[in-house]
């Protein structure tokens, strides 16, 4: 095994863990389940330090991270929704926000030869969700006691994943609009 695959093995035994935790989940191990979530979430991080620290960027991982990191945010979701640790309307912009960066992320990285970089909100946007999660699980007799509450804990990591989702999608716009004027400067270019 070489040490650039690394990431690429991280990024799998991510997907791997998808499976650990609904198993843990639905047998009511909570607790468990929880650590697994975390634990996935370091995995995200080394591998995506790992791979910019050492140049181990390729494009298999540049694939396999991204829909890593989502299958296992949206699974969380769909868990702890179906167990009613946290609204559905908590839920519905993750899942959207999380599907359309995926797509997203695919045309981009199929169409150009660019590392896909996460900005700040992004960054922001997954942090919130994890503590959010964390939270919802460890308070959730309270949550269910004090709806206002959980309200109060959900809207600002709801906030941010629509916040994030519809800034990466003007950049996505944005990358779209340069690559079609750099498309009519060399057809101008072939014309004259």
């Amino acid at each position: 095994m070489k040490l650039k695959h690394i990431p690429n093995i991280l990024s799998v035994i991510r997907i791997c863990l998808v499976f650990v935790f609904i198993a843990l989940f639905f047998s009511d191990m909570i607790y468990p389940a929880l650590f697994v979530f975390l634990l996935a979430g370091g995995t995200d991080v080394l591998d995506g330090y790992l791979a910019r620290k050492n140049n181990w960027i390729s494009n298999l991982g540049k694939v396999l991270d991204p829909f890593a990191d989502k299958l296992m945010q949206c699974t969380v979701l769909i868990c702890l929704c179906i167990k009613h640790y946290i609204p559905l309307w908590f839920v519905i912009p993750f899942i959207v926000k999380e599907i359309v960066m995926l797509l997203l992320g695919a045309i981009v990285i199929k169409r150009r030869s660019v590392v896909v970089v996460s900005k700040w909100y992004g960054k922001l946007t997954v942090c919130l969700f994890y503590g959010t999660i964390v939270l919802a699980v460890l308070l959730k007799n309270f949550l269910l006691q004090y709806p206002l509450v959980g309200i109060v804990l959900f809207v600002p990591a709801a906030a941010f994943a629509i916040f994030s989702f519809v800034s990466y999608v003007k950049q996505y716009a944005y990358l779209k609009h340069e690559e079609i004027q750099k498309g009519n400067i060399l057809k101008n270019r072939k014309e004259i």
